[in-house]
């Protein structure tokens, strides 16, 4: 997997952009573990992550093992995410090697472009939620039952070539109703991930996925169930992700947890190289 991809990966599987905490126990933070099963359509393995995440006001924390190193920049088993400025930016801890490397998912986009001299022209937008009612008791915690389904045709130009991507996605989301906090692993699930990372030049596609997700219930959801497709070059790509909640607590939070750890070194982006040439890292 080459660099560029594993950084996109690290920005849609990251759970990037996250929610964060918003009301909380007093002198508590809402913490949570979670398991997230991937699999694409035609693949014979599925990608299981088992991760726990804790939130503040305003930055979020997650560790995750499992398939880690698929998706971490730093090519870690385990990793540490910390996200802020709303999703705007995920920092990398790699404890192993005392690192840490800061990425914002909307330059993984624009410097592809820059490098390769690529633009895109977005069409055919749609953000749209649903309140399908009850849904299961999860956890001991009733549910609602929420489906968000996002969508858009991107017109890629780049050497003289052209080549159309059709992405959309349908998401069912069970938010609990009784939890006084707002702590959601799994909001990349619903379109989050793609307003992150191509709304700077798909203004439309962000004005919608933002109204859309406005119908939203300010909550923690204990399940979510994914099916992304991806049409391009006349191939067809399914990827289904099934993510549930295994346990939800106040706690108490150091933090420091949020902070890169004293003595660690930053490790430098590299250059988007599988945009520029295709090469590998």
């Amino acid at each position: 997997m080459s660099l560029h991809q594993r950084l996109f990966a690290g920005a849609l599987l990251a759970f990037a952009p996250l929610s964060f905490a918003g009301a909380q126990s007093t002198g508590k933070t809402l913490a949570m573990d979670f398991r997230t099963a991937i699999s694409i359509q035609g693949a014979s393995d599925t990608t299981v992550m088992i991760g726990h995440a804790m939130g503040s006001v305003d930055k979020m924390r997650l560790d995750v093992t499992g398939a880690a190193a698929k998706v971490n920049p730093l090519k870690a088993d385990s990793v540490s995410m910390i996200v802020s400025d709303s999703g705007k930016t995920i920092t990398y801890l790699d404890a192993k090697n005392n690192q840490y490397m800061r990425v914002r998912p909307s330059e993984i986009v624009s410097q592809a472009q820059k490098m390769s001299g690529m633009t895109m022209e977005f069409s055919g937008t749609e953000a749209k939620v649903d309140n399908l009612g009850a849904g299961p008791t999860i956890l001991g915690h009733p549910t609602t039952h929420y489906r968000v389904a996002t969508g858009m045709t991107m017109l890629v130009s780049a050497k003289g070539l052209q080549q159309t991507v059709k992405i959309s996605s349908t998401t069912d989301s069970y938010y609990a109703n009784d939890i006084n906090g707002n702590l959601n692993p799994f909001a990349s699930l619903s379109g989050s991930d793609m307003a992150n990372m191509f709304g700077s030049g798909n203004a439309d596609f962000a004005a919608k996925l933002k109204a859309a997700q406005a119908k939203l219930p300010k909550g923690t959801p204990l399940r979510a169930a994914s099916s992304a497709t991806i049409v391009a070059q006349g191939q067809t790509r399914v990827t289904t992700t099934a993510a549930e909640v295994t346990s939800v607590k106040w706690v108490n939070v150091d933090p420091k947890a949020f902070e890169v750890p004293a003595g660690y070194t930053e490790a430098s982006v590299p250059g988007m190289i599988g945009a520029a040439g295709g090469q590998n890292n």
